[in-house]
């Protein structure tokens, strides 16, 4: 593998190599962030599979990170949330305009790209994770759509891979619960389990001999990860199947947030901390989270999904919950945010003081159907 001096200028923080067969690899660089994506570094990353999308020589794209600890922990919300403080709203808001245009790019890919996902993949880090065709963990993998801790709401495409998913969608978002390897698999977050070390896992795909594949390059790759796909035991997903579409069956939002408060007392930890993480969570965050999944089970095209998002991102970073949940989180961390006042546990009684209208009729109709606007 060789670092090409023309292809490692697009970021400090990217490290961009050159390997046999046409492959390149990247790897993002912020390890005391956890690799959290800001608008540089999305740009950068945009502007890289843009160039390597026209560019006959690349035949394969490998992302990871630099350190097994995470491929990327989500957004860089502090510095988000400091924006927002300093009324740049317009200047957060662009973030969110790149890091979806990346998304929507790279759910496009006419080139195969692999992601390894070791370690935490969440939040933003889980968007990109999700865009792409080939997504690998390991036994220490753990992701979650964790956002409402920090009164953000699960966005990056989640509005459709959590309505994908059913109930066990909606679940993991109401509640950010973080699942194991077994779990991202089973529910298809993850493609496939590799147990091996990441290098030979590379090792192996750059040595695919491209020719004897005459269905292609997706097939070749789909192939060569499958003799390394390694089944693990269930997890705690797995085993808490049918208690999650007991609780979770997306009909009524107050039945489905009081039924997993409920489980507070549920045998199993998994379950317990799921229920605090909603009972303790933001409540805006809970009903629009509902509200996004009920209008991504319509199907939309990812384009529709990610001009909806920027909208809704726009409304939920001005909302009081999200400077006030990074606060208690990752800013002064005491874990004790004082969440906006709400008149009732419902969806009209959290938001229709402050309802989040957008240019998309289908979600206004949506609003109307549920009574949140007249």
């Amino acid at each position: 593998m060789t670092n090409s001096p023309e292809i490692n200028t697009y970021h400090p923080d990217l490290i961009i190599e050159e390997a046999a067969n046409g492959w390149r690899i990247i790897r993002l660089n912020r390890p005391k962030s956890l690799h959290a994506l800001d608008e540089s570094i999305v740009a950068a990353l945009l502007k890289l599979f843009e160039d390597f999308h026209s560019d006959d020589q690349v035949k394969a794209i490998w992302l990871d990170s630099t350190t097994p600890k995470a491929f990327c922990a989500g957004g860089d919300v502090r510095k988000l949330r400091q924006l927002v403080i300093n009324d740049e709203v317009d200047t957060a808001n662009q973030f969110f305009k790149t890091e979806y245009a990346l998304d929507l790019l790279l759910h496009d890919y006419a080139k195969p790209v692999v992601v390894w996902g070791e370690g935490y993949v969440m939040g933003g880090g889980l968007g990109l994770f999700m865009a792409a065709p080939f997504r690998l963990v390991t036994p220490y993998s753990r992701l979650a759509m964790p956002e409402v801790n920090i009164g953000l709401y699960p966005d990056v495409g989640a509005t459709r891979f959590l309505a994908d998913r059913g109930p066990v969608g909606l679940f993991t978002g109401l509640t950010g619960s973080i699942m194991t390897a077994a779990g991202g698999y089973g529910i298809g977050w993850a493609t496939h389990i590799c147990d091996a070390q990441r290098d030979v896992v590379l090792q192996k795909l750059i040595d695919i001999d491209w020719d004897h594949y005459p269905a292609g390059d997706f097939r070749a790759l789909d192939d060569t990860l499958n003799s390394l796909h390694r089944p693990v035991s269930p997890g705690p997903l797995q085993n808490s199947l049918d208690v999650i579409h007991s609780v979770c069956r997306g009909v009524n939002f107050q039945q489905d947030y009081e039924a997993i408060i409920g489980l507070s007392e549920a045998r199993s930890d998994w379950l317990r901390q799921a229920s605090e993480n909603l009972q303790k969570g933001s409540p805006s965050t809970a009903a629009i989270t509902w509200l996004l999944w009920q209008w991504g089970r319509q199907v939309h095209p990812w384009s529709e999904v990610f001009e909806l998002e920027a909208q809704i991102s726009d409304w939920k970073i001005r909302h009081p919950d999200f400077v006030e949940g990074v606060r208690a989180r990752l800013v002064d961390k005491d874990l004790s945010p004082e969440w906006q006042a709400v008149e009732s546990m419902t969806l009209k009684g959290i938001l229709a003081s402050n309802p989040p209208t957008t240019t998309i009729e289908s979600w206004n109709v949506l609003l109307r159907q549920y009574d949140v606007i007249a």
